[in-house]
C-alpha cells in the first residue's frame, strides 16, 4: 500500500508539474523541442499608477494557491515614476496562543527601496542554460507606491528561463519592513489538532487504497505494537470535499483503551464488498515514530485499512464495538 501510496503522490506530482508548465510564464521549464523558455515580452509603455489603495486583502490579494496575479505582462519599473516607498504583501502561516495556526496576510511597508529599485531596474537576463527546471518559482507581491500614494505593480526582470532574477527575491527579502495590518485568510490549524498532535487535515486512505480493484489489499488479521503510545485522531468529511477530512477530535488512547481497541482489531473479520466513502473516518497511528498506521471509516463501508510499514496493506471490517473504542 505504501508503494502504490507513493506511486500515487509521484504520478500526481508529476502532472501538477506538467499542469503547471502549461499554465503560462510562472513556470519555465524545457520546450518539446528542447529549446529553452524565454522570457514573456514585457507590456511596452508607461506602467498605469493607481489610487485609492485599502489593503493588500482588498487590492494585491493572492490566489488559492498562495501565488500573486501574474506581473510578467506587465511594464517594467521606468524613470517615470518616483518611488516613494514600497509594499510587500506576504502570506504565511502564523502561530497563535493557544498553540493552533492561521493563515495571514501581512502587509508591510519599507521606505529603503535604493537596493530594491536596483535590482528592478536590472535587465532581462538572456544567458543560455543547457536547460530549465519546472520548480515553482517564488514570486513576491510586490508594490511601488510614490509619494502621493499612488501605486504600481511592475514586471519583474527575469532570466531566460521565465523566472524572476535572483537579485529580486533578494532585494525584496533585505527590505526593512514595517507591519501595517494583518488579515486572518484562514485556519491552517486548530487548537484542538494542535494539542493532540494530529493534521487539520487528512484523506480518507480507505476509499483510495479499496478504489481500484488491480491493488486492493488482502484480507487478514490487523494487529498493532501495543507498547507504543496510540493516537486517534478523528476527522469529519464535508459533502463539498469527499475524500478529504477535517480534524473533528483527537487524543492519545488511555493504556487500557489501547488494548482494548488492539484485541477488537486482532479479531476482525475481512471487510465485506462496498463501494463509496464515508463521512467520518479515524486514523490509529504510533505517538513517538513512524510507524504502523490503520485507517477506520466509522460510517458507511465501515472498513479498517492497516497499512505496515513493512509487508502488504491488509483490509477488514470494522464492528460496532471497535467503532465505540473510537468514540470521544
Amino acid at each position: 500500500m505504501r508503494a502504490i501510496v507513493k506511486g500515487f503522490v509521484a504520478m500526481m506530482t508529476l502532472a501538477g508539474l506538467a499542469a503547471c508548465g502549461q499554465g503560462g510564464p510562472t513556470v519555465a521549464g524545457a520546450s518539446a523541442d528542447g529549446r529553452e523558455a524565454q522570457p514573456s515580452a514585457a507590456a511596452s509603455g508607461t506602467p498605469t499608477a493607481r489610487s485609492g489603495w485599502t489593503s493588500c486583502a482588498v487590492d494585491a490579494p493572492v490566489g488559492e494557491d498562495g501565488r500573486p496575479p501574474s506581473a510578467h505582462t506587465l511594464p517594467r519599473l521606468d524613470t517615470t515614476f518616483a518611488v516613494a516607498y514600497a509594499v510587500h504583501c506576504q502570506l504565511e502561516p502564523t502561530r497563535r496562543a493557544d498553540g493552533g495556526e492561521d493563515l495571514v496576510l501581512t502587509e508591510g511597508r519599507a521606505t529603503d527601496v535604493t537596493a530594491l529599485l536596483a535590482a528592478l531596474h536590472l535587465p532581462d537576463d538572456r544567458t543560455n542554460v543547457e536547460a530549465c527546471t519546472l520548480e515553482m518559482p517564488w514570486e513576491p507581491n510586490l508594490l511601488l507606491f510614490d509619494a502621493q500614494g499612488r501605486w504600481i505593480r511592475p514586471r519583474l526582470p527575469m532570466d531566460i528561463c521565465g523566472k524572476p532574477r535572483p537579485e529580486v527575491p533578494e532585494a525584496v527579502r533585505g527590505l526593512r519592513l514595517t507591519t501595517v495590518s494583518e488579515t486572518v485568510v484562514r485556519e491552517v490549524l486548530s487548537a484542538g489538532a494542535a494539542a493532540s498532535g494530529c493534521t487539520q487535515t487528512s484523506s480518507n486512505v480507505v476509499a483510495a487504497g479499496t478504489g481500484d480493484p488491480s491493488s486492493l489489499p488482502r484480507p487478514g488479521r490487523v494487529s498493532i505494537p501495543s507498547t507504543a503510545p496510540l493516537r486517534l485522531c478523528v476527522f469529519r468529511v464535508p459533502a463539498q470535499q469527499q475524500g478529504t477530512g477535517t480534524f473533528d477530535y483527537g487524543l492519545l488512547l488511555p493504556e487500557q483503551r489501547h488494548a482494548a481497541v488492539e484485541r477488537r482489531l486482532g479479531a476482525l473479520r475481512p471487510a465485506a464488498k462496498c463501494s463509496g466513502a464515508a463521512t467520518r473516518f479515524a486514523v490509529l497511528e504510533n505517538a513517538t515514530s513512524t510507524g504502523d498506521v490503520i485507517y477506520v471509516e466509522l460510517d458507511h463501508c465501515r472498513r479498517v485499512l492497516a497499512t505496515p510499514l513493512h509487508g502488504p496493506p491488509i483490509l477488514a471490517q470494522a464492528d460496532d464495538t471497535l467503532i465505540e473504542l473510537l468514540k470521544r
